[in-house]
């Protein structure tokens, strides 16, 4: 007996890999899932047990209940630029993760090409992988700060793409693309017939204080845009696995359909959890916002103090994509040695895909006095190997 080519073919990711030696390991610093460690607002728990002691255990719908649609279609009108129907345009998913499975359930027939910037994160790769298709990636590069070019779109379609997923802010560069650039995505988009794929999870852990542009409010792309984002980042939920599809009537009406022979339904108290964090809890995510800030100039400047290592300030997210190429070692080798010899887990840069050989992922969602300590047992990990 064996396991399918589909089993083979889906590797686990090197974030998991790395996050799993590193909970067999005493007295690590662990800086490799991406999940916010502050605690779900207590306000926010609140809710949720309200309604798990008040009974609140049947099935619920399989677009999800209206309360948390109506509060989606609230969040996300200003944000397209266009009145969001809760009843024809909003999906309630298990995670972004299953929203970003659906879609393209919906969207793809085996044999068709998704197109990918690369770096990407990581899970992009296996929901393609599950659709029986094919990746085609686009390059992008540090110098542009990884922001694909029309040109490189032009150079990477094939006559198969019917699909291409955006992540901005990105994980794992903590890039945002520009108004300007989401315009010429767009514009390439319709000009090729191809379906945009939002990923926004990052869109409120931002550093800018000018407004998240979602390409979704670019001319045109109203029906051809599928926004997917979560509450797993941006309110600290990462286990509560609550998230959403905002799109166009003709891909929102499908979705249900698989959603309903994989999981069924979203629980009714995690939905009302939810609808209340988008109403209700703008003032926790400014704070957590306002820490991660500190917490990204904090490992910036270590980073940057590093002789061999560097790095640009991330737009968004709470992930730092330092570039180590001068140290002469592959990323994978930096990532097993530091945690072997200094117990610090961060995941190596090509678990993003091969552009991503020469750099780290660090993620900055930890206190300050644990990445501090990180600084400095790299600083000291890259004297060891600078001195060999």
């Amino acid at each position: 007996m064996k396991v399918s080519q589909l089993a083979n073919k889906i590797q686990k990711a090197k974030i998991r890999v790395m996050y799993d030696m590193a909970r067999g390991m005493d007295d690590v610093i662990s800086l490799t899932v991406g999940e916010p460690d502050f605690k779900t607002p207590a306000s926010i728990i609140e809710v949720s047990n309200r309604c798990f002691s008040e009974g609140m255990t049947a099935y619920t719908p399989n677009n999800g209940l209206y309360e948390l649609r109506k509060a989606v279609a609230d969040y996300y009108s200003p944000i397209t630029g266009y009145e969001v129907d809760p009843d024809k345009e909003v999906m309630i998913t298990v995670g972004a993760q299953e929203a970003l499975v659906v879609a393209m359930q919906i969207l793809l027939d085996p044999g068709d090409d998704v197109m990918l910037c690369e770096p990407y994160y990581v899970s992009y790769l296996g929901q393609i992988h599950v659709c029986g298709c094919n990746p085609v990636f686009v390059p992008t590069s540090e110098e542009n700060r990884w922001v694909p070019t029309v040109e490189d779109l032009e150079r990477t379609v094939t006559d198969r793409t019917r699909v291409m997923i955006i992540n901005s802010p990105n994980n794992p560069t903590g890039c945002e693309i520009s108004r300007e650039e989401l315009k010429k995505i767009a514009e390439f988009a319709i000009r090729h017939d191809i379906v945009v794929i939002s990923d926004e999870p990052y869109n409120k852990i931002r550093y800018s204080e000018t407004p998240f542009v979602s390409i979704s409010s670019m001319p045109g792309m109203k029906e051809r845009t599928l926004v997917v984002n979560s509450f797993s980042k941006t309110y600290a939920m990462p286990g509560w696995r609550l998230g959403y599809a905002v799109g166009p009537e003709w891909i929102i009406s499908q979705m249900p359909k698989t959603h309903d022979v994989t999981v069924s339904c979203v629980p009714a108290p995690f939905q009302h959890a939810g609808a209340f964090a988008l109403k209700n809890c703008d003032k926790d995510v400014e704070e957590m916002v306002r820490r991660f800030r500190i917490r990204r100039d904090l490992v910036v400047e270590g980073i940057n103090s590093i002789p061999g290592l560097s790095c640009s300030a991330p737009d968004g997210t709470f992930y730092l994509f330092f570039n180590i190429k001068e140290l002469g070692v592959s990323s994978e080798e930096f990532a097993f040695g530091l945690l072997e010899d200094k117990h610090v887990a961060l995941v190596p840069g090509n678990g993003f895909g091969d552009l991503g050989e020469g750099y780290m992922r660090l993620t900055f969602a930890k206190d300050e006095e644990d990445l501090t300590e990180a600084i400095s047992r790299i600083r000291e990990y890259v004297e060891k190997i600078r001195n060999k």
